[in-house]
């Protein structure tokens, strides 16, 4: 099999996600995409969130194509160099009043965001993992916590150390997809309000992402830690094999069931 179908067959036996995985291909102008892939602003007739192609990847199978003729956000088509930051967001006036109190303090949270050089990108390539036609430069895993500190634990089965997220409360397309583009690493995201409000990402919903050059790694990772039965997905609930007590008069029942050298 190749390392996606591997990497597909891990986590669907060994993390078991409510969704698929998804492949995020960074693209140039000439690179080809599958024919199927629908572009939103065609498809629809009107533009959408980068964040909503995701979701209908993971929930519905559909593979998209975005331009930047099909982002209808603002920050992510800023965030992902399709064009120049205006002068009123690099100041922080996308964060301020919003999100800051002051203006400076919408500047410095303008700044950790990551951010695409202007015109690295051409289109970005939404996929399923099971239905992946190229290599991708990463892979979105969503699920909730439990399933988080599984993908950590074989993570960093083959690298050790820790994973350090990038927590901003807003714009999440960044952190899930820019981040781990940039530095190579893996990460973990808390979705937005807009991708809640707009893809329908559920409250207990985190973002593992994978760099392709790191999926090899991970599948060996949570394959081991799996198999040596340190940590398993759903984690061993140990009340359920504690000894039940019930009201007293209920034991007068189930005397009836000792033997007399009981």
């Amino acid at each position: 099999m190749s390392i996606l179908e591997n990497l597909s067959v891990a986590v669907r036996d060994y993390i078991k996600p409510y969704s698929t995985p998804v492949c995020i291909s960074f693209l140039q102008e000439d690179d080809e995409v599958p024919a199927k892939a629908k572009k939103p602003a065609q498809f629809f007739g009107y533009r959408l969130g980068l964040c909503q192609g995701v979701s209908f990847a993971r929930k519905y199978g559909w593979s998209m194509v975005f331009t930047a003729k099909d982002i209808g956000c603002g920050p992510c088509l800023s965030y992902f160099g399709f064009v120049e930051r205006p002068e009123f967001e690099v100041e922080g006036g996308l964060v301020h009043p919003l999100y800051t109190k002051t203006l400076e303090q919408g500047k410095k949270s303008e700044d950790a965001i990551d951010k695409l050089p202007v015109g690295t990108i051409a289109k970005i390539l939404v996929e399923p993992l099971d239905r992946a036609t190229r290599q991708p430069d990463m892979v979105l895993i969503y699920g909730n916590a439990a399933q988080m500190a599984r993908l950590i634990q074989g993570a960093l089965f083959n690298q050790g150390g820790a994973i350090y997220p990038k927590f901003c409360g807003r714009c999440a397309c960044s952190p899930e997809m820019v981040t781990p583009y940039l530095t190579g690493e893996y990460n973990v995201s808390i979705p937005d309000g807009g991708e809640r409000m707009f893809a329908l990402t559920a409250d207990e919903e985190l973002v593992f992402t994978v760099p392709f050059a790191k999926i090899e790694d991970l599948i060996d990772g949570i394959t081991t830690t799996h198999k040596s039965g340190i940590a398993r997905y759903p984690f061993p609930i140990y009340g359920l094999r504690m000894e039940p007590k019930f009201p007293d008069h209920y034991y007068q029942i189930v005397d009836l069931t000792k033997d007399e050298d009981e």
